[in-house]
């Protein structure tokens, strides 16, 4: 190989492989952090009552899935300070830490006392560990997006796209899978008695193997190129360089697009994941039937996020994402009263048809946004955009369903709330220039 032969050169004379242990590292963390809300998510009718005791079990349920939504208050604040992490130090370092923080948080919650023990600092204590969760999930998922993606070619970026985004899906499958195994196999009082913790403790183990794998990682091809590419710059007297104004008016732009986009996306994917709580609190479905429609209704999901992404390499991530979410603006309605219906047939015919439509969007969602930001700022905008919409829409999203169920006594009621955000997204993404046929800037 040449001296001085740049980055990008490299990655062709390279073949635009991905190697294998990059693909693991990135999809590793997003396993793990999508688990460890499956479980929460899954098990929150047995944490409210454990952490959040009441004479009425709705309003358990409601607290703790409100718990659930703090998480996701400092997703903001970790995507931009891990974000800029990520642009300035690197990516491989920001995963790094990501990965120890959603780890023992994860063991910690795992570990502690309930209630009857302690009294209200339990409910503290969880609080306080979902919060500093949060804030490494800020970066977590977009980060892992970012560098996985940062090594695939033009043309092949939409299939990984798919992989990234079928590994969050995955994480929501092994924690809803492990958590409906333990609902079917341990009676109730042994459930409640330690049967909770053992997701979360599997969770600090994960983390282990996740960490050692990213600790061998290299930087990312883009990354490694706008270092050069900014020291060829200073050598350089004959290029002129953009104003600020002229290089930070597309990514405020594209910024606002991003965050628009995300509302009804990330209603409909934090629903999808939130259903098990939602039909044992509203439709009395018992638990284990409600974990079980939704386990299958997720590995449904997960092969055809792949190829949703891969099909956005060819025809564009833009069309296929507004022909779901228009889809999903004309069908929400009847396809959430099926899942209402209280019976197990009409529970899982309705995830399976709403999870294909939800595939379709976000299998080419991760490459899109990506596509929009340059290498410099990628990490920052990107993680700040996405998770400023996921903290105030689909952290909340499971809470305002079931209080719109309640509240009003209608079970689809959520619904409209849906379809309200499809509709936005749709008008977002209806500005969208797409890049899937250009290099990555």
């Amino acid at each position: 190989m040449k001296l001085g032969t740049s980055a990008r050169q490299r990655r062709t004379d390279a073949g635009h492989r991905v190697p294998g242990k990059v693909t693991t590292a990135a999809v590793l963390g997003t396993v793990l952090e999508w688990y460890d809300f499956a479980i929460y998510g899954a098990m929150a009718a047995v944490i409210g009552r454990l952490f959040f005791p009441t004479d009425d079990p709705t309003v358990s349920l409601l607290v703790a899935l409100a718990s659930y939504a703090v998480g996701f208050v400092c997703r903001p604040l970790g995507a931009i300070f891990l974000g800029r992490l990520g642009d300035r130090a690197g990516r491989r370092s920001m995963l790094a830490l990501t990965m120890v923080i959603v780890g023992v948080s994860s063991l910690l919650i795992g570990l502690l006392p309930t209630y009857a023990s302690v009294g209200l600092l339990a409910p503290a204590l969880l609080v306080a560990l979902r919060m500093i969760q949060g804030l490494a999930v800020g970066a977590e998922w977009t980060g892992g997006a970012t560098y996985l993606l940062e090594h695939a070619r033009t043309g092949r970026r939409g299939l990984f796209s798919g992989i990234v985004q079928a590994s969050t899906v995955t994480g929501f499958l092994l924690g809803t899978g492990i958590a409906t195994v333990i609902v079917r196999v341990i009676p109730e009082q042994t459930v409640d008695a330690w049967g909770w913790r053992v997701p979360f403790l599997v969770g600090g183990v994960v983390a282990a193997i996740g960490l050692f794998v990213r600790l061998k990682l290299d930087e990312s091809p883009a990354y490694r190129e706008l270092g050069e590419d900014v020291r060829s710059h200073q050598q350089s007297t004959n290029d002129v360089p953009a104003s600020d104004d002229e290089r930070r008016a597309p990514t405020r732009r594209n910024w606002l697009l991003v965050l628009g986009i995300v509302f009804g996306v990330t209603l409909y994917g934090y629903t999808a994941t939130s259903f098990p709580a939602f039909l044992a609190g509203i439709d009395a479905l018992p638990l284990a039937d409600a974990l079980t429609t939704n386990v299958v209704a997720l590995l449904i999901e997960v092969p055809l996020i792949i190829a949703a992404g891969a099909l956005s390499d060819r025809v564009g991530r833009k069309k296929l994402m507004m022909g779901a979410m228009a889809l999903f603006a004309l069908g929400t309605y009847p396809v959430f009263a099926l899942v209402a219906s209280g019976t197990f047939a009409g529970a899982l015919l309705g995830q399976v048809v709403f999870v294909v439509l939800f595939a379709t969007v976000s299998g080419p969602m991760a490459a899109m946004f990506i596509e929009l930001f340059p290498t410099r700022v990628r990490s920052t905008a990107f993680s700040s955009s996405y998770n400023i919409g996921v903290a105030v829409f689909g952290g909340t999203a499971p809470f305002v369903n079931t209080f719109l169920a309640t509240s009003t006594g209608v079970d689809v009621a959520p619904a409209f709330y849906l379809t309200f955000g499809a509709l936005i997204s749709l008008a977002f993404l209806s500005r969208v220039r797409d890049r899937h046929d250009q290099e990555l800037r």
